[in-house]
């Protein structure tokens, strides 16, 4: 298995394994590597990048299937179409046509904001956005193909080239936020040494498994987050990161609890780190028009 980095972004790393299978390797950006295993176990097995590189990181993964050469075998998303009425299958296609015309909005909510911000003045932004584009150029002709099927009868088809255009679209956000981030970091105000120092306690404190800048994730947007309890807000925040049961019943925070079926855990950060992050929370309302 030959494996490659197309990234431009010089700190885009990722990573690649396959479960059940001992192999792993990481990549930097232009760099090829080789993988040699041997698929002797029959079935599905997730692969999937192990190197936590943007906001859709958790998209990249796909699935090995390992065959018997000796069998025969049929598409379980085929069985099941072969079962739906055609009703079914026609509120099937509008369901995955709803979701690509969704994704794509947000597709061009990206584009707005790098045209507007002149992406092409930054060399670093410009490649990622030409990667974005090269991956969005390719959903024409499986859009020309899903309506060729769908002129034909044919929606089973239709969902499969609808299904394949979801798959460009994901790859064209996730490169489309990082060119946005990359971005952000370029035209946004100058970090201060806190603020730095706020920032990686941030990510190195796992903040980011649930909270991303600028986007509801597994958790709130943090965008505003000192001016959503009063006067006192930062001391809120500061206390909040220090001891989290402690206000696991004031009904701001359970109404989080409940929305995201998740508790804020206690990161055990000390007082001058939480200190740091609330100065990064005021760098990032600083600049929040730019997340």
């Amino acid at each position: 298995m030959y494996l490659t980095n197309l990234e431009r972004a010089e700190d885009e790393t990722h990573g690649f394994t396959v479960d059940n299978y001992d192999i792993h390797a990481s990549l930097e950006p232009g760099e090829t590597t080789t993988l040699k295993f041997k698929a002797d176990i029959e079935g599905v097995f997730p692969y999937y990048c192990t190197e936590f590189c943007s906001a859709l990181h958790l998209e990249m993964m796909g699935y090995l299937m390992v065959k018997d050469p000796d069998k025969k075998y049929v598409s379980a998303q085929k069985l099941k179409m072969k079962t739906m009425s055609p009703e079914e299958l026609k509120a099937e296609y509008d369901k995955t046509v709803a979701v690509n015309a969704a994704t794509d909005k947000v597709i061009q909510s990206v584009v707005k904001f790098l045209k507007d911000n002149h992406y092409e003045k930054h060399e670093v932004v410009k490649n990622l956005v030409t990667d974005a584009l090269d991956q969005y150029g390719k959903i024409k002709e499986q859009k020309e193909k899903s309506d060729e099927a769908v002129k034909a009868g044919d929606l089973e088809k239709a969902i499969l080239f609808e299904n394949m255009i979801w798959q460009y679209m994901v790859k064209t956000a996730d490169v489309g936020i990082r060119a946005k981030d990359a971005l952000v970091r370029l035209i946004a105000t100058k970090q201060s040494t806190a603020v730095q120092r706020g920032e990686k306690a941030f990510g190195e404190g796992g903040c980011g498994g649930c909270h991303v800048i600028g986007k509801v994730s597994s958790g709130p947007d943090l965008t505003g987050v000192l001016q959503r309890h009063g006067e006192d807000s930062a001391k809120w925040v500061a206390n909040f990161v220090k001891n989290p049961a402690s206000k696991y019943k004031e009904p701001y925070v359970k109404g989080m609890i409940d929305y995201f079926n998740l508790k804020m855990p206690n990161q055990h950060m000390s007082d001058d780190e939480i200190k740091d992050i609330i100065e990064y929370f005021k760098w990032v309302d600083e600049n929040a028009n730019l997340f």
